[in-house]
C-alpha cells in the first residue's frame, strides 16, 4: 500500500519551460532555443543544481562558451526563476492527499537560489513532511544516493512510496530502488495518473 508520495518540483509542482518563456522576450523562436539549451542543457547548469557551482561560475562559463549570446545570457541569468510558475493542479492534488492522510515530500534537483525563491514565495514546502534537494546533497538525480537518503532519513519503506517526477531516468532509478514511479509527460493529467496508481495499487 502507498503511504507516501513524492514529488519533484521541476514540471511537477511548478513550470519549467525556458524556450516558452523566453521567447515571448527575445521575440526570436530559433535564438531561443539556441540560447537555452547552450544554458539548462550544458553539464555547468547540473552542477549548479549539484551545490558546487554558484551564479557568479555560470556567468563565467557561459560569457566563455558562448559569446555571441552574451546579452541573451545576461538577461535570462539575471531573473531566470521568474520562468517558474506554480502548477494548479498539482498543488490542489499535493493538498488533498495530505489531507487523506498520506506523507508527502520532496526530492528534487534544484539550486540553492532556486529553492531560497520558491520557499519565499510558494507554499508546497510547508505542505510536505520533508524534503531531499540536490544542492544540499552533493547529489543530482539519477544517482541512486539521492533516493537512499531520502528513504533512510524519513524512515521510509520504499514499497510504500509513489514517487512523480516528468524525468524518465529519474523514474527508472526510483524503481530500482523499490520505489513506485509515475513519469509526468502531460503535467495537467497528474490528478488522473495519481489517482489511477493508488487504486491500482489498493485493489
Amino acid at each position: 500500500m502507498i503511504k507516501n508520495i513524492i514529488f519533484d518540483i521541476g514540471n511537477v509542482l511548478m513550470t519549467f519551460s525556458p524556450v516558452t518563456y523566453y521567447k515571448e522576450i527575445f521575440h526570436d523562436e530559433a535564438l531561443t532555443e539556441k540560447v537555452c539549451q547552450a544554458i539548462f542543457s550544458h553539464d555547468a547548469w547540473l552542477k549548479y543544481d549539484q551545490g558546487v557551482l554558484f551564479m557568479k561560475d555560470l556567468y563565467e562559463i557561459y560569457h566563455k562558451e558562448y559569446p555571441q549570446y552574451q546579452t541573451e545570457i545576461d538577461i535570462i541569468l539575471k531573473d531566470w526563476m521568474k520562468l517558474m510558475q506554480p502548477m494548479k493542479i498539482s498543488f490542489s492534488l499535493m493538498q488533498r492527499l495530505k489531507k487523506e492522510g498520506y506523507h508527502i515530500y520532496i526530492l528534487s534537483n534544484i539550486s540553492k537560489d532556486s529553492a531560497d525563491y520558491l520557499k519565499a514565495n510558494q507554499s508546497f514546502f510547508d505542505w510536505s513532511d520533508g524534503c531531499v534537494l540536490s544542492y544540499e546533497e552533493k547529489i543530482v538525480k539519477p544517482d541512486t544516493r539521492i533516493y537512499q537518503i531520502l528513504l533512510k532519513r524519513y524512515n521510509l519503506k520504499a514499497e510504500e512510496c509513489l514517487f512523480i517526477d516528468d524525468n524518465e531516468k529519474n523514474i527508472i532509478a526510483a524503481k530500482e530502488m523499490g520505489i513506485h514511479g509515475i513519469t509526468l509527460d502531460h503535467s495537467d493529467q497528474i490528478e488522473t495518473y495519481v489517482n489511477t496508481y493508488l487504486e491500482k495499487t489498493t485493489c
